[in-house]
């Protein structure tokens, strides 16, 4: 493949919307809309405030802001200016806030108002941050040394760019392909996170490939725009990937969430083409319709949905295995299309959907079928922050049920020895910032990077995930086992479940710690009459233990003897990325879960294998 529109520089495709689309909306951010000139034009003028800040190029920019249109803007204005932006996730600890900053050698930082009190407790341990920019600052606030509003220092930038626009369009001429377009922090299940280099080359060439499931499948030459979300950290690789980098390529119109929790409604009013969604999204989807039919007044109206979500899955597993369904499904299926599927859709927010994809963690098989069956085919993206977001992606027109697709055009898999997916291709991260030694311990002397997962390839070329290296179970029998998959068997049976973690090591049978969904728990618990006002009162519940005793004992029945659930314990607490159990992208902290909660993993090896509540 080779198309002009994936050569060059992220800039170009900047320059290219604001000349070639310059009344087109590019961003909307609650009631501000950005036209592409706009944009343009407020990101030239923050990389002329940079220039005027001292930023030089090759100097770094921290950004540590949530989903708006001044983030991408700094972003953009970074490079502008010959800098190297990196994006901060919003729950990171003062600690660990100070060792990404120092480790990024950020001179200036662009933040939330609601994070200056933190910037301003860790700044004196970061000597070389020589300025702090604030976004939405109080205006009556007294500005401390160093700190400076955002909307001053820009606006004053804009005024004058009629006469030294030159200055910004020098730095961003010298800007290559093969330079840093971001480093991405890892998101650090264990130790420090690593600062993964990324290069404008190795996006671009990811999103040609991207670009070219669109093309080949749904035959869709042009989306300028399209519509499509940003809810999820930006600082995440897959996030600005497609809301952000795909944007600027294929002149998307993105919206700008700031509250995650009001994605269903932002959905209805967007109605986007393309959607990124996290297992867990699609996840509460599904259990948000099961909910619905469940608790339909009239009998007729709730075996209607009942049997559609039924077809619906029915139709879309058969698809995943290549079958055809049997006739009375055939037959339901196009009838509940005119009369469910298409309202759904609508309702959700997701008629206008093109590109549906997922990734970062397993989904569980039912909820891609039930979507298949719906009419939105989600594709599986398998990659990492190291190969700029993607290494494999599924074939819109032939999907295989548990793998997430073939290699993209140009990338080489092969499985070692020991079972680890190994891949090589332009994509590859040149290295880590700081970490020669990881570096080398991550791509060898062939330029094979090890990905640290454990996978097979089929005949077809299709690949499937089995586990994570380092975090196989060796039971005491010798048994080697992936938990991953075995927590997903359990939490996929129950929408009141959330994080599950299984431990077993040296053990001779597995047990589990389980939490509730905290987004889901309330309105589980409210559709049956549970009135309790709080997660310990939740999980004391008799009705609550023994939804997750089913869940469980349905999960166990998807899986090998030896990797059954023999004991559990239901938590009273929580689990997310600020208590620390979770990463930012909701990865299990495996080694934070053992330390914290060893003496009931202990317990359950002494106590009667049936389940109980940990408070």
């Amino acid at each position: 493949m080779g198309n002009a529109l994936y050569e060059g520089t992220l800039l170009e495709h900047i320059e290219r919307n604001a000349s070639e689309y310059p009344d087109l909306v590019a961003a909307i951010d609650g009631d501000v809309h950005y036209t592409w000139l706009r944009y343009r034009d407020r990101a030239r003028a923050v990389a002329l405030a940079l220039i005027d800040l001292g930023v030089a190029p090759g100097d770094s920019v921290g950004l540590h802001m949530g989903n708006r249109i001044e983030h991408v803007v700094s972003d953009i204005g970074a490079l502008m200016a010959g800098a190297t932006p990196t994006t901060y996730y919003s729950t990171l600890a003062a600690d660990q806030l100070t060792y990404v900053a120092g480790d990024s050698a950020a001179t200036v930082v662009v933040i939330d108002a609601a994070q200056l009190s933190r910037w301003q407790s860790v700044r004196d341990q970061l000597p070389g941050l020589r300025h702090v920019v604030v976004v939405d600052l109080d205006r009556s606030a007294d500005l401390p040394a160093g700190v400076h509003r955002f909307e001053e220092l820009v606006d004053a930038a804009e005024s004058q760019l009629g006469s030294r626009a030159g200055e910004v369009e020098a730095t961003a001429s010298r800007v290559r392909p093969e330079d840093t377009l971001t480093i991405v922090y890892t998101s650090g299940t264990t130790g420090h996170p690593k600062g993964t280099i990324i290069t404008h080359a190795g996006v671009l060439w990811v999103l040609e490939r991207l670009s070219g499931q669109l093309e080949i499948a749904r035959g869709h030459t042009s989306t300028v725009g399209w519509a499509a979300l940003s809810y999820l950290p930006l600082a995440h690789i897959a996030e600005r990937m497609l809301s952000y980098y795909l944007a600027l390529c294929r002149t998307l119109t993105v919206t700008y969430v700031r509250d995650a929790t009001q994605l269903t409604t932002v959905l209805g009013a967007t109605r986007p083409h393309v959607f990124l969604g996290v297992p867990r999204i699609w996840e509460k989807i599904h259990g948000a319709l099961r909910e619905r039919a469940a608790g339909e007044q009239s009998p007729v109206r709730r075996a209607l949905m009942s049997s559609a979500i039924s077809v619906a899955r029915s139709v879309g597993m058969a698809r995943l295995e290549q079958r055809t369904p049997g006739l009375s499904t055939r037959l339901a299926h196009p009838v509940l299309e005119r009369l469910v599927y298409r309202r759904i859709r609508s309702a959700l927010g997701l008629d206008r959907v093109e590109l549906a994809l997922t990734g970062a963690a397993p989904i569980a098989p039912e909820v891609l079928a039930f979507f298949s069956g719906l009419g939105i085919p989600i594709i599986e993206a398998y990659g990492m922050t190291e190969t700029s977001a993607a290494l494999s992606i599924t074939p819109l027109d032939a999907p295989r049920l548990g793998s997430v697709g073939k290699a993209l055009d140009g990338v080489e898999l092969r499985i070692a020895e020991d079972g680890e997916i190994l891949a090589r291709g332009p994509n590859n991260t040149p290295g880590y910032l700081n970490r020669p030694e990881a570096t080398a311990e991550a791509i060898d002397e062939d330029g094979w990077l090890h990905t640290g997962d454990l996978g097979s390839i089929d005949v077809e070329g299709y690949l499937r995930v089995t586990g994570r290296k380092k975090e196989l179970i060796i039971t005491a029998g010798g048994k080697n086992l992936s938990p991953g998959n075995i927590e997903l068997a359990i939490s996929g049976r129950s929408d009141l479940l959330g994080t599950v973690y299984v431990y077993g090591d040296a053990k001779p049978y597995l047990v589990a710690l389980i939490t509730v969904d905290p987004m889901g728990w309330r309105d589980w618990c409210t559709a049956r009459g549970i009135d309790v006002t709080s997660v310990a009162e939740a999980v004391a519940d008799q009705r609550v233990r023994d939804e997750v005793s089913r869940a469980v004992e349905e999960g166990n029945a998807l899986l090998a003897r030896v990797e059954q659930i023999k004991n559990w314990t239901l938590l009273d607490k929580l689990w997310d990325s600020e208590s620390g159990e979770l990463t930012p992208t909701m990865k299990l902290k495996r080694p934070v879960v053992l330390e914290r909660y060893r003496a009931e993993i202990e317990d359950l090896y002494v106590s009667t294998p049936t389940g109980r509540v940990s408070t």
